[in-house]
């Protein structure tokens, strides 16, 4: 039958990564009989073009009924010619108050056109989902709140009651049309979140597949995050100067900074207590996908809870100071060699007849 994999994240679960993949993969995907598509619909350089499942994010879905109609019926099209489609946003995952609207509809566009539709779902133990989701924030959402604020009101952060989400899914889809796999590597399937992702939608890694080397989606580290966090609450800062702070300065030492001062956002007891809140939930899970087992490994780092008050911030500023001098550097040599060229061309202008005899 034909089959419409969607793939609803959560965020922070290598979904940057599988999307590439999928985007770098899909000659190959093709050839096997699956098309990861790029749809029509645009919406500018906020959402990554891999993300070709934004459509389907309950705020879209509610605001832009037109552009949800054609992508499906693009869909439809390709189905013609591919018996499975691969759809993929991190924010499809989201509270169940949200998405009911657009589930329900996605079901009845199956069951009117003659296909199924998969979810497939990982699910990152929420202490570590709510670390790294803060950092992301931070990173390019240009939060400001301190990180004993934010941990206080989890639920802006929202998606980590798993149990409530999945069990709503499943009475839209079914249960056998619920795919749900752990974001931790011990559970992959060979090895790797491509692999594994492969593996839930009926295929198998081989040597075909293409994987790059870059760094998908790399996070501040050490003191690099709380500087972010600074800089974002200035005057006059937008998503472009958020970009320049984060990405061409502080990513570039980020690694120095976390080898240097390792520690999490969460003290271990502090992580511990915080998942407690959380497990019933986790066991609905559990109870729904694996059998009963533990749903996520419990063991919690005894690594250093990250201070302000640390020997290293200081160090950590003279490389930010440095980093951006050298940057404002470079891109003034680059203006030099900018304007050397124009003006060259200026004085070739000049006198065309002279540029012509030249020429002769």
């Amino acid at each position: 039958m034909k089959t419409l994999y969607v793939h609803i994240g959560m965020p922070k679960t290598g979904t940057t990564a599988i999307q590439n993949f999928c985007f770098e993969n899909k000659k190959i995907l093709n050839q096997k009989g699956y098309d990861y598509p790029k749809l029509p619909h645009i919406y500018g350089d906020a959402i990554a073009k891999v993300r070709n499942g934004h459509f389907l994010v309950p705020e879209e879905f509610t605001s832009n009924p037109e552009v949800f109609r054609k992508n499906l019926d693009t869909i439809l099209e390709l189905f013609q010619k591919f018996p499975n489609i691969i759809l993929s946003d991190e924010a499809i995952w989201t509270p169940v108050s949200k998405c009911k609207n657009m589930w329900k509809a996605l079901k009845e566009e199956g069951i009117r056109n003659g296909y199924q539709i998969k979810s497939i779902v990982y699910l990152r133990r929420q202490d570590l989902y709510l670390s790294s989701i803060w950092n992301q924030y931070i990173k390019g959402k240009s939060e400001t709140i301190p990180w004993a604020e934010f941990v206080k009101n989890p639920s802006r952060a929202g998606k980590m009651k798993y149990g409530t989400n999945l069990k709503y899914i499943v009475s839209v889809l079914g249960m056998e049309n619920v795919i749900v796999r752990r974001f931790e590597p011990e559970y992959f399937v060979g090895g790797s979140i491509y692999a594994d992702f492969l593996n839930a939608a009926g295929l198998e890694m081989t040597d075909e597949f293409v994987l790059s080397q870059y760094v998908r989606n790399a996070k501040l580290a050490g003191n690099t995050h709380e500087i972010m966090r600074i800089i974002n609450g200035m005057p006059g800062m937008d998503r472009e100067k958020n970009k320049f702070f984060s990405k061409d300065v502080l990513l570039t030492f980020s690694d120095v900074s976390g080898a240097e001062y390792k520690t999490e956002m969460f003290a271990k007891e502090e992580a511990r207590e915080f998942m407690q809140k959380y497990a019933a939930e986790n066991q609905k899970v559990s109870d729904m996908f694996f059998n009963g087992e533990e749903l996520f490994d419990q063991t919690f780092k005894d690594t250093p809870k990250w201070e302000k008050d640390n020997p290293y911030m200081y160090d950590d500023m003279i490389r930010f100071v440095v980093t951006c001098c050298l940057r404002l550097m470079e891109k003034n040599e680059e203006l030099g060699r900018e304007v050397e060229r124009l003006g060259g061309s200026i004085n070739k202008n000049k006198n065309p007849l002279l540029s012509i005899g030249k020429k002769r």
